[in-house]
């Protein structure tokens, strides 16, 4: 996949491209369905495919693991239905948006690596329906034998501000010790 698209891109014809952090890339189809909550609105549903041998080989094998015996891993939050590598992306909901999320679709993918989620919106470039990116989901970064947890975002802008303004600590010279050479 090129790499001038986000991580998680999907197109005018609801094809879709996701390169996760850890460097695993997927290809899938979306379905667009109307909102049952909000006239005019819509979800997206689709399944991915693995673009490197070796993924799509751990990829199924969570699957049949998962259609033998219907099992999430523990640390998923409990109303979890998420299925190996189906992307479901809905809008927020209506009571938890603001204006500046109003238009934000968000949703979880689960592969051999663990739970992410990802967070999209309408695009302005003409080539894209959609753009978002991904990161480990909450309860992954939670989880210590997470195999993902590594990759999630460096802390916010206003932390790192805060980092800043803090006083840095003064060097002070040792004593007997010139700052220049005789």
């Amino acid at each position: 996949m090129s790499q001038s698209y986000p991580p998680f891109a999907v197109f005018p014809d609801l094809n879709c491209v996701l390169r996760l952090p850890s460097g695993t890339e997927y290809r899938g189809k979306l379905r667009q369905h109307p909102s049952n909550e909000v006239d005019g609105e819509v979800w997206y549903e689709g399944y991915l495919k693995g673009e490197h041998k070796d993924h799509v080989t751990a990829d199924t094998n969570l699957k049949d693991r998962f259609n033998r015996d219907g099992l999430r891993p523990a640390h998923f939050h409990p109303q979890s239905n998420a299925e190996p590598l189906r992307v479901k992306l809905n809008r927020i909901p209506k009571a938890k948006r603001t204006e500046k999320s109003a238009d934000t679709l968000i949703g979880e993918v689960w592969n051999h690596e663990g739970l992410w989620t990802v967070v999209s919106s309408p695009s302005v470039s003409p080539a894209l329906h959609m753009a978002g990116t991904i990161v480990p989901s909450k309860q992954e970064v939670a989880f210590d034998g997470s195999a993902i947890r590594q990759y999630q975002p460096e802390p916010a802008a206003v932390e790192q501000e805060e980092l800043k303004a803090a006083p840095a600590p003064r060097k002070t010279k040792a004593a007997g010790v010139s700052a220049r050479p005789s």
